[in-house]
């Protein structure tokens, strides 16, 4: 059963709830296709997966010129609602040691040609500062933003989240030894309920956020734990499997190459 690169189930959020979250789109003329979601990370970078910024099945690049990010985008088909910033991307880091086959190290930064202007619909998430063990964050729910399919198999138009649990790690393999021995590692995890709501096509690249609340704020700093990588793929459909969990990629575990990423 091959892997799909990823709300099925989700609940609609509001303009300027998750304003790291960005659309990546592929253009192609004057044709943009959206492909993938990001995160903002600082002024001039945003973090996704790798599969979603190479050729398929190759560790080789997209030319950075043929991507465009949007950011604080709400509505998938408008292009002129408040807030909204567009800017082109000036270079692809892929990780290293990424593996096309078995989607190993599915991370990615992008640079982008100019800063994004902070405002009330812009602005970047945190990186993980907490425990770095997997253990620490088993059981506990994260939210995951995007435009997938939803249950009907239609793409969202408006930005959907869906709350899902971190499973052990052998949860998770003994569900679907066949699939997921395959594609989970030491700097994965994985999260879901298998009941159906779930992260679906589309959503890959997103993140996966917790609240850190603080004695000094009502507001919680939201941290940037996973990024949507792959899930099931139902066969012969373009729909995932919303009753396995998800893989994600755990971005705790790159903390120093993210930070020595950023040119």
């Amino acid at each position: 059963m091959p892997p799909r690169p990823l709300i099925t189930h989700g609940q609609t959020t509001h303009e300027g709830e998750f304003p790291w979250h960005a659309a990546l789109y592929h253009a192609k003329g004057i044709d943009l296709t959206y492909i993938c979601g990001a995160s903002l990370i600082t002024r001039h970078h945003l973090i996704t997966v790798a599969h979603c910024v190479t050729k398929r099945k190759s560790q080789e690049t997209l030319d950075p010129g043929s991507l465009v990010v949007y950011l604080g985008k709400y509505y998938l088909k408008r292009w002129s609602n408040v807030g909204i910033q567009d800017k082109h991307v000036e270079k692809i880091t892929v990780h290293p040691s990424y593996n096309a086959q078995s989607f190993t190290n599915d991370i990615a930064i992008l640079k982008m040609h100019t800063p994004v202007e902070i405002t009330n619909y812009v602005r970047p998430v945190c990186l993980w500062d907490e425990d770095l063990q997997l253990q620490a964050v088993v059981s506990k729910s994260g939210t995951v933003v995007g435009w997938g399919f939803d249950e009907n198999g239609h793409v969202t138009e408006i930005l959907t989240k869906a709350k899902m649990p971190i499973v052990s790690q052998e949860t998770c393999i003994y569900s679907f030894p066949d699939f997921y021995s395959r594609f989970t590692s030491s700097k994965t995890y994985c999260a879901g309920f298998k009941n159906g709501t779930s992260v679906c096509n589309g959503d890959s690249g997103g993140g996966m956020v917790f609240p850190k609340t603080s004695s000094s704020s009502s507001n919680p700093v939201w941290q940037l734990r996973g990024l949507v990588s792959i899930s099931v793929a139902l066969q012969n459909q373009l729909k995932c499997d919303s009753s396995h969990y998800v893989v994600f990629t755990d971005v705790a575990k790159y903390l120093d190459w993210i930070r020595a990423s950023l040119d």
